[in-house]
């Protein structure tokens, strides 16, 4: 004896199938996630001064917060970033990896 199955059982089996679907791509489409980093970027001027510029950063590793500080203040110095020195951010949770912002540096 086969079983076939009744439309109910059909339509809430398509139903549970959509839920998890729409459970996967959620996940798969949120934004990933980081740490933050503090960097200090040196970059040379117009007049071959060397300067520095402060920038937060999401990196996903301690030892990608380099480049990612590195690309982030390339993006706001008027000159080439020769180098960048990052350090987490304590009591800080998780963060977008896209995020990238100048900050004042510390006296």
């Amino acid at each position: 004896m086969t079983r076939v199955a009744t439309p109910s059982r059909r339509s809430r089996r398509a139903a549970r199938e959509g839920a998890l679907l729409c459970a996967a791509l959620a996940l798969a489409c949120s934004p990933e996630r980081g740490t933050p980093y503090r960097c200090t970027c040196t970059f040379v001027t117009d007049f071959d001064d060397d300067a520095k510029l402060s920038v937060e950063v999401c990196s996903p590793s301690d030892a990608r917060a380099e480049g990612f500080g590195r690309g982030c203040a390339q993006t706001h110095a008027p000159g080439p970033v020769s180098g960048c020195a990052c350090s987490g951010v304590a009591g800080r949770g998780p963060c977008e990896l896209s995020a990238c912002r100048t900050t004042a540096e510390a006296p």
